[in-house]
């Protein structure tokens, strides 16, 4: 019964993109000459009864096969395990060079090359904010050995939360050491165009009224907080969306990469949208996407102006959002001539303060691009 209504739920939501994509394919399959019908296969996926009698039926593994199966998905696991490891390393060794980085552009009054390695809100809504980090970063030498990973594993789990969904599933933290234990927080993340410094927040012993005995993680905690209630005040104050669309259909690849269903809700849109009533399986293809490619820097993410639309369909999306919704096609990268991939349509939501899905299509998307 759960599989019936998921599917009827489903149906409903796409809506009218269904029977237009349907009409497309007709449409296209009748155009060609000589195409014929290829037949449906009638063969139906075994029951879970047939599954198990099947099951039974078969003789018992030898005990030796069984130990070097155990053995073999032990050595498996240990391989994960040293992977998942260096991946890690691998991200916190980028996230503080990156801060490093953007501190080497801030030295040399160089502001290009600081939004090549930030992209902090504040300073994006209030250019004269650079000023002020040019200005502070010039009283302090650079020295890389103040600048130091922060694991955000240690924080708790509402802390960990509150950050995926703020600023991304794959988010790290850097700390920087100032004087008489002051610290300056770090946000890094990856979007296609590199790693980039997203946010800072500043922490001291008795911080945000937590008292001389608070623990480092809960000043951590407090500082991700009251950073992440700026980027709401920011975002309401200002009408404007803190994420660029493409760097929102980024974070849901990331969030679908880590099985981070409450952050790819909130980001898509939370209850607005497509994804407004999220299902497991909704994250499904995009976790097997990110499982071939990686990262989001491995495959081609692009924003299509409106004339690279075809004219039915931009006709379509017009009548359904206005003008003012946008188009990020996902390229599978190794036959670009294909031309498959995911195209995402995100319109501003209702606050302005966001982007949100409002649809999702993976396969061939020759009918929709020219």
């Amino acid at each position: 019964m759960y599989k019936l209504n998921d599917r009827i739920r489903r149906y409903r939501r796409k809506g009218g993109l269904s029977l237009w994509i349907a009409l497309m394919l007709l449409t296209a399959a009748c155009s060609q000459e000589g195409a014929s019908p290829q037949p449906l296969s009638s063969a139906m996926p075994a029951s879970v009864e047939e599954l198990s009698t099947a099951r039974a039926q078969q003789p018992p593994a030898e005990k030796s096969e069984v130990q070097r199966t155990a053995n073999e998905d032990k050595e498996r696991v240990g391989t994960v395990s040293q992977s998942l490891g260096q991946l890690e390393n691998r991200r916190d060794r980028m996230a503080v060079d990156t801060v490093l980085q953007m501190y080497e552009a801030l030295h040399a009054e160089d502001r290009e090359a600081y939004f090549r390695y930030a992209d902090i809100a504040s300073v994006r809504m209030t250019p004269s904010k650079l000023d002020v980090l040019i200005e502070e970063a010039g009283k302090r030498e650079l020295k890389p050995e103040r600048f130091r990973s922060f694991d955000k594993l240690t924080l708790a789990e509402d802390s960990r939360r509150l950050l995926s969904i703020h600023y991304g599933s794959q988010v790290e933290l850097v700390l920087e050491e100032l004087s008489y234990g002051d610290q300056n927080v770090w946000f890094v993340n990856v979007f296609p165009d590199g790693p980039k410094v997203i946010d800072q927040t500043a922490i001291y012993p008795g911080a945000y009224e937590l008292g001389r005995e608070a623990s480092f993680e809960e000043l951590v905690a407090a500082g991700i907080q009251s950073a992440a209630e700026y980027r709401e005040f920011l975002a309401s104050n200002y009408d404007t969306p803190l994420w660029t669309p493409i760097q929102t259909v980024s974070l849901l690849y990331q969030a679908a990469q880590e099985g981070d269903e409450q952050a790819f809700a909130a980001i898509a849109g939370g209850g607005e949208g497509y994804y407004a009533q999220l299902y497991a399986s909704d994250m499904v293809p995009f976790a097997d996407w990110m499982k071939a490619y990686g990262s989001v820097q491995a495959f081609p993410l692009e924003l299509l102006p409106h004339d690279r639309i075809a004219e039915a369909f931009r006709e379509s999306c017009d009548e359904r959002y206005g003008e003012d919704w946008q188009l990020i096609a996902a390229w599978e990268p190794e036959d670009p001539a294909e031309r498959r991939g995911t195209y995402w349509i995100l319109t501003p939501s209702t606050d302005q303060t966001r982007y949100v899905v409002r649809e999702a299509f993976t396969g061939n998307l020759q009918l929709f691009v020219q």
